[in-house]
């Protein structure tokens, strides 16, 4: 039997269909026809979440700017009672001693000192000061004692190179090092705010730390995105916790905690891609002349362009689709007549090309590069499935929400997803290049996917590719025989058994690029496909595609997964991603093989790299595109490079459609 329920999510219904392995009714597929029983059946949660989840305004960090000026025999910093930054030029001496101390702090009528030597205590201003005995178990960590700093609840913080000691009123220590989230060990300043938030100084950049609040605590900030230099000599916070000023081996640093929501980042960052990341209308990286006061920029070709142009023609049909906001149909337009542009440079109906260049500029690129029929222009060919995969979600998104209620849209979207289908599957689901060859990575036919031993990690991605692609064609052009192909793949050739597995997993290697371009392929065909057999085959597959990688915490494949699934999927961890995605695009040094609170895998990635066991957040890691994988640890960059932002908009606007995400107090 069936189980149907409709579950309201702000503007948009979704249907939940459970489905016994038995249930028949109203499927065309042929009786007898069976799913090997290898995944998990499909069970959505059917539950009271609230969603969707407000955009409430929250605290993002940016690296401010420091207008004051220090003596060059500065040692340390503070902020005076009138809550001006001040320098201190000399280190103080402990009472009745020449012993320098590092840093002295009050509690009560105690007062604590820390020195190279160890940490010291005056009970009373009549006691002597005398040595703290202890250190490792009932004291600090270590004998050097860097930096101290009280709370308003009256525990002592003490900071050394061997990590963070915690001595609470009743007299307990405790050590706080790696194991306990502590990115560096090497502490070397602390200052405390009036909500008992700790900026701590280490020798590999500042660490914030939320000791008394729920949620995430720590908080690594270093590389120039943060701090002009990572080796912090000393740290000043204002007591409501922002501005932080750090003393840094590089000079001054400030971080500013500045509030803003989901929205307003997203505006941030669409109002800089139509100010920097366009060419010829293609979505696209760029290159700053100069990272800090950039005054000009160039945008160089890319072998993805008509992919990363796809993320963001999805993204602002959906924000059309959410808002009907005009700008927002507008830029959409924009890049799916350069989508079209990929699609005619060839000459060839249906032939994509990678991207296109002025003539002048192409003609001096390799024998990859060929001159379209008018010669104003070269494209590059050898296209991937990558590319393709991209163009169907931007067919779908942009005539869903855009094309279809424009007779000239309609007609020219129509014109040319029949193009790119018919010649995908006249040339037996393969993609043909210029020359009568395949391209490397364009195949979606059986006899490669089933039979081919070299591609069989393939089978399970390309075999939901071709169906996703035939399944938006039947749905735009409304053409029968997108259909039959879509059926005869199914019945005759196992696709849909092939979904189940479209995420391989160990002993194969992880392909974190394979899992972006499933999830360009699982929005469409989940939205159209209502088959209940079929449907809940798709679901089964997609649903064990997000358990593997829902550690992640990957917003674009959440909310894909959360169309059909609201109450199973992460929405909150996505949300968190969003949250912590940068607004600032540009790619710095993001180095954390150092920190202390991480752990390798024994197992290399598919590269042969060094990966980390978790996903850090992504405010301390790089962060670009869902293709990268999210456990390496180290990238460099001098934040010249400027990623374009589509990867934060697609997901975003893909929730607040979908009513996962509440469109706040402005949108």
């Amino acid at each position: 039997m069936m189980v149907s329920s409709w579950v309201v999510f702000g503007a948009v219904a979704l249907h939940l269909l459970n489905m016994s392995e038995d249930d028949t009714h109203g499927s065309w597929l042929p009786e007898g026809f069976r799913l090997p029983n290898i995944v998990h059946p499909f069970m959505p949660v059917l539950g009271n979440r609230t969603i969707p989840v407000p955009d409430d305004p929250f605290g993002e960090h940016i690296r401010g700017s420091c207008t004051e000026t220090l003596p060059e025999n500065t040692v340390g910093i503070r902020f005076d009672e009138q809550g001006r930054l001040e320098a201190i030029t000399e280190y103080a001496r402990m009472p009745g001693s020449d012993r320098i101390i590092n840093a002295s702090v009050k509690i009560g009528e105690i007062v604590y000192f820390a020195t190279d030597a160890g940490l010291y205590v005056q009970e009373t201003a009549s006691r002597p000061v005398i040595r703290h005995e202890s250190y490792g178990v009932d004291g600090p960590p270590a004998t050097r004692i860097t930096s101290l700093a009280a709370d308003s609840r009256g525990t002592l913080w003490a900071g050394t190179p061997a990590g963070l000691g915690r001595r609470t009123p009743d007299g307990a220590w405790r050590t706080i090092c790696g194991r306990d989230g502590l990115p560096c060990e090497q502490v070397t300043a602390i200052a405390v705010d009036s909500l008992d938030r700790l900026w701590i100084g280490t020798d590999h950049g500042a660490v914030l730390y939320k000791p008394y609040e729920e949620g995430r605590q720590w908080f690594y900030r270093a590389g120039k995105r943060y701090l002009p230099g990572n080796r912090v000599k000393a740290v000043a916070v204002h007591s409501s916790g922002t501005p932080a000023y750090f003393l840094t081996n590089a000079g001054l640093g400030r971080i500013d905690t500045v509030q803003t929501t989901l929205l307003e980042k997203a505006k941030a960052i669409e109002k800089r891609i139509n100010e920097r990341h366009r060419r010829l209308g293609l979505v696209a990286e760029c290159m700053l002349d100069n990272a800090d006061n950039p005054t000009s920029h160039f945008i160089g070709d890319n072998d993805n362009d008509g992919l990363w142009t796809a993320y963001h023609v999805a993204a602002m049909s959906l924000c059309y689709g959410a808002t009907k906001d005009e700008s927002a149909r507008v830029s959409a337009q924009t890049g799916m007549k350069a989508l079209y542009m990929l699609q005619d440079a060839s000459g060839t109906p249906g032939l994509v090309a990678r991207s296109v260049l002025p003539a002048a500029e192409g003609k001096l690129k390799g024998p990859q590069w060929r001159p379209t029929p008018d010669g104003a222009m070269y494209w590059k060919s050898d296209t991937s499935s990558d590319e393709i995969d991209g163009h169907y979600l931007a067919f779908y998104t942009y005539y869903e929400h855009i094309a279809r209620h424009d007779p000239e849209e309609k007609e020219m979207a129509i014109r040319h997803v029949r193009a790119l289908t018919d010649y995908l599957v006249d040339n037996g689901y393969r993609l043909i290049d210029w020359n009568g060859k395949r391209t490397r990575w364009g195949f979606w036919d059986p006899k490669t996917l089933n039979d081919s031993l070299f591609e069989y990690v393939e089978a399970g991605l390309n075999s939901l590719q071709m169906l996703s692609f035939l399944k938006v064609a039947h749905y735009m052009t409304g053409d029968r025989k997108y259909d039959d192909h879509y059926r005869s793949l199914i019945v005759d050739h196992h696709y849909l058994t092939n979904v189940l597995l479209t995420k391989k997993a160990f002993p194969d290697s992880v392909n974190h690029s394979d899992d972006q371009l499933a999830f360009v392929a699982w929005y469409p065909i989940l939205q159209l496909e209502k088959d209940p057999k079929v449907r809940r085959a798709l679901c089964m597959g997609v649903q064990r595609h997000i358990q593997i990688v829902r550690c992640e915490q990957p917003s674009f494949y959440t909310f894909v997964y959360s169309t059909v699934d609201p109450q199973g999927a992460d929405i909150e961890g996505a949300i968190e991603n969003l949250r912590q995605i940068p607004t600032d695009r540009r790619h710095w040094d993001m180095m954390n093989s150092h920190r202390a609170d991480v752990s390798f895998s024994l197992l290399p990635n598919r590269f042969g790299q060094k990966v980390l066991t978790r996903v850090l957040p992504a405010d301390e890691r790089e962060f670009a595109k869902w293709n990268a994988d999210p456990y390496i640890p180290d990238y460099p960059g001098d934040g010249r490079h400027e990623d374009d932002g589509a990867a934060y908009l697609l997901p975003y606007w893909m929730g607040r459609f979908h009513g996962f995400i509440g469109a706040g107090a402005s949108g």
